[in-house]
């Protein structure tokens, strides 16, 4: 796409409302408007906008770059309608521009939270026996993502994995990687933290082993080491899963969690990265059957909630066709999807059943679970949380816990990621401004250095910053690395920079 036409369309969408974004920062075990001191929880949608068929029909694909805008532009409708501030993002790739999307998101007030792994081979934590399941690949991956999206003020945060221990039968086994992977990626942020702005590194499981990987990723095996601990915690968990249940003091497995939580006295957020249980008893709606409720998600934004958790993301936007139909033959429902599956997880659906995002265009077709959670997500509100500087963390909860009794120590074990030598960091503070959107200002590590309230009209300027590896560092395995850190670069909707020494 031409730069003129990623411009108007970018534009296009921005004029529509003037939401816009400023930093999300973490105090204690919540999270805030770095810039109004607002308290912020997050009401989120976990966006993959696969295909029915076609080559995009496939898992690990970057569906959010400028050259994508035909995929997204119209969900971004949808999402926002929603009531949605989030959205969460499983892959993508450094290498491309997301300007538009962000720019898309960015004019409805809404954040991302960006995955630094995905399901490519190298780009996650394996599951071998540490140290050997961190891949020298995935640490320059995970670099690559941070230097690429550090520009836009509405990153939520990072995730350094998903669901590590479902591909283990013992969490111990791969843990470490994941922890020494959260570890480097702090490192790496605090280190250009004079050059670009420091968004929050945590971690995503699934909901099994909970008391071990809570308490392991939040722990220092290593108390004086600051960077070994998750900044936020992310829990995939379905446990609202009794359509009889409509009171959330009655929640039993939401409560269960919530306690187990307070328990572990963490000092970091928490946030409920997927939910929403299937139950073919939900009640029918119209011509669909078994539709969620999506209670749960108006229960988590509650002051009783809200002692743990920072917000979650409902799974998900749209049923992926793959999995619910391919994958499951003899037990999900078939399109479009007005039986129950336990592959449905949608709150809409693409049609037509051969759309494949090109020469056959998908189009978007909300269930009645997507107006429930829609139902749920505008009404909420958290206005009785303190703003920032009145927030004092309760005295239980401002140190990292003990960590488990069979938690490997980090600086027990030889890494051979260690070789890999980092990127370096931008040499001048990376800025971005959205066309005809007023800047929240330009950030580096968690400051605000200036501010730029005027909506930006200005032709953008596209600057280059040094992002290559050091000339002493160690490529590791992954061939092109280097030369696709290098080949991307930062756009700048006004030429705004400023030079450090």
């Amino acid at each position: 796409m031409k730069l003129a036409a990623i411009l108007a369309s970018v534009a296009a969408l921005a004029g529509r409302v003037e939401s816009y974004t400023n930093p999300i920062t973490i105090k204690g075990y919540k999270m805030y408007d770095a810039k109004t001191g607002d308290y912020f929880s997050a009401k989120g949608i976990d966006y993959y906008p696969r295909p029915n068929t076609g080559e995009l029909n496939e898992n690990n694909v970057d569906f959010f770059t400028d050259d994508h805008a035909s995929v997204w532009e119209k969900d971004i409708e949808y999402l926002a309608a929603t009531g949605a501030n989030a959205v969460r993002l499983y892959a993508v790739d450094p290498t491309k521009s997301h300007d538009m999307f962000m720019c898309a998101l960015r004019a409805k007030g809404m954040y991302a939270l960006i995955d630094l792994g995905a399901s490519c081979k190298g780009c996650s934590i394996s599951n071998d026996k540490y140290p050997t399941c961190y891949p020298s690949t995935l640490k320059d991956r995970g670099e690559q993502i941070i230097l690429a999206f550090a520009k836009y003020d509405n990153v939520l945060a990072f995730s350094a994995g998903n669901e590590v221990n479902h591909v283990v039968t013992d969490p111990t086994m791969n843990a470490p990687c994941q922890k020494k992977f959260i570890r480097d990626m702090r490192k790496f942020t605090a280190d250009c933290s004079k050059t670009m702005r420091s968004i929050p590194v945590g971690v995503v499981l699934a909901d099994h082993e909970r008391d071990f990987n809570a308490l392991y990723y939040s722990c220092r095996t290593n108390v004086s080491d600051t960077y070994e601990n998750a900044e936020w915690y992310g829990l995939n968990a379905y446990l609202s899963c009794d359509p009889l249940i409509t009171d959330g003091s009655k929640a039993t497995g939401l409560l269960n969690m919530l306690n187990d939580f307070l328990s572990y006295k963490m000092p970091i957020p928490v946030l409920l990265t997927e939910f929403g249980c299937l139950n073919k008893v939900f009640s029918p709606v119209g011509d669909y059957e078994a539709q969620r409720t999506w209670l749960e998600a108006g229960w988590i934004s509650t002051d009783k909630y809200r002692e743990v958790l920072s917000g979650g993301f409902a799974f998900e936007y749209s049923t992926e066709y793959a999995n619910a139909v391919n994958e499951n033959p003899n037990k999900s429902s078939e399109y479009p999807f007005k039986k129950y599956g336990p592959g449905n997880w949608g709150l809409g659906y693409f049609s037509p059943k051969n759309c494949d995002h090109g020469s056959e265009p998908c189009t978007y077709k909300p269930m009645p679970n997507y107006e429930n959670l829609k139902a749920q997500y505008n009404v909420t509100a958290t206005t009785n949380e303190p703003k920032m500087a009145s927030f004092v963390p309760a005295t239980d909860r401002v140190s990292p816990p003990p960590c488990p009794t069979n938690g490997t120590v980090l600086a027990e074990a030889t890494w051979p990621v260690d070789s890999v030598q980092s990127y370096a960091c931008p040499a001048v503070a990376l800025s971005f401004t959205c066309p005809n959107q007023a800047s929240s200002g330009i950030w580096v590590g968690t400051t605000l250095l200036n501010t730029t309230e005027t909506p930006s009209t200005t032709t953008p300027t596209t600057t280059t910053p040094d992002t290559t590896k050091p000339a002493t560092a160690t490529a590791g395995t992954l061939a092109s690395a280097t030369a696709a850190v290098a080949s991307f670069v930062v756009t700048t909707c006004m030429a705004i920079s400023v030079a450090f020494t």
